[in-house]
Order: C-alpha cells, then structure tokens, then sequence
C-alpha cells in the first residue's frame, strides 16, 4: 500500500529596511530570496516521528515519540517547550512538530505520526530566517495532508505562534509574514504591528 506525502516550500528572506524594528510596528522593507525550504510529510498512523533534516551546514536525524510532547493526550504549549529546552539536540524539531501541536488547538487536525523530511539550500544562523522558512513549509505542507485552508494572514500568525510559544522565540511578524506573502523579485513592505502587507515594489534589474 503506497502512503502519500505532501511537500511544500517557502523562501527565506533579506531584510533590506528595518530588521528588529518589527517589534514596535514598524515600516520594513523585505526581500524573499531564491533559496528554499523544502518539507515532505508521509503519514504513518505511528506517532513515532522521524524527522530528516539537510542543510548546507549537514545532515540531522532523529525519531520522537509524539506523544511526550502532549500531556493527557492534548497539546500543551509550556510542557513541549520544556521538552525541547533540555533536550539541545532535539531543538530544531520544535519548528516542525510546534506546527503540528499549534494545528490540532486551531485547526482541530487529528495527527496520529508522520515522517518529515527537510531539504533545506538557507543558511542557518544568517539572519536570513532559515526558521520562518521552515515553519511556514511545514505549515503548508500539513495543510495539503488535512485539507486546511488559511485566510488572510493567518498562516504566518500561526508560524509565529510556533516560534513565541514552542520554540521560545520572541520574535515578530515580519520573517513569517515575508516567507508566507514575497514575491520573487520584489521588496514586500510590511507595517508590522499588528500584520499589515502593502503593496509589493518590483526591483529593477
């Protein structure tokens, strides 16, 4: 019997105008780049996850049990982050599986295991938002396997959500919202408090 994957991408970005000043709402200026986060996810029904990430920096390989990251059977935002924090070789899981805890409060998704595999060309640890890339991936590719739809733009706010309260990040909208809305080629300004996308700015050659 064959399983089904779903895959999915999204860029990462190059701040041209503005970079932290995102927190305070600020106007930035953003720019989606041509290398890619690419996310494949193959149900498995077992909630042993195996999760394969490359990157220009190498390959990681680890196997969680789902279930360690739920407490009585539910998502519990504060316990899976603590998961993560003493687990230091585990932690970049938390972009991925912080997706799937964050769809199953908000999207009520019935997620029993999956193998994820992460083909990555962004740069870790650049500031080029190699992490929004990734969650944004992972949310798109978890939408095409329930059927989810995002409006507005809920899917970066999701990602974001992921990365405040799973991961630990205290970041703002600005990296989720330019690797879920650029354009290629294109500067994308955002007023960034609360999400406000405005018009995209063709870039000359």
């Amino acid at each position: 019997l064959q399983v089904k994957s779903y895959t999915a991408s999204a860029p990462g970005r190059l701040d041209i105008m503005g970079g932290i000043a995102d927190y305070s709402g600020s106007l930035v200026l953003q720019l989606p780049l041509k290398e890619q986060t690419h996310v494949t996810i193959r149900m498995t029904g077992n909630s042993i996850c195996k999760l394969v990430s490359e990157t220009p920096d190498g390959k990681l390989s680890v196997s969680i049990d789902f279930n360690q990251l739920l407490v009585n059977g539910k998502p519990d935002y504060q316990h899976a982050r603590n998961y993560f924090m003493v687990r230091k070789n585990q932690k970049w899981t938390a972009y991925i599986l912080g997706c799937v805890l964050v769809l199953i409060n908000d999207k009520k998704i019935h997620f029993s295991g999956a193998d994820f595999q992460i083909h990555s060309a962004i740069p870790l640890g650049k500031g080029v938002s190699s992490s929004a890339a990734l969650e944004i991936a992972t949310l798109r590719s978890l939408a095409l396997a329930y059927n989810i739809e995002f409006t507005g733009t809920e899917l970066a706010v999701i990602a974001q959500r992921v990365e405040n309260f799973i991961v630990g990040a205290p970041c703002g909208l600005m990296d989720q919202l330019t690797s879920a809305f650029g354009l290629s080629e294109s500067l994308l300004p955002i007023i960034c408090r609360p999400d406000k996308l405005l018009p995209p700015i063709p870039v000359p050659e």
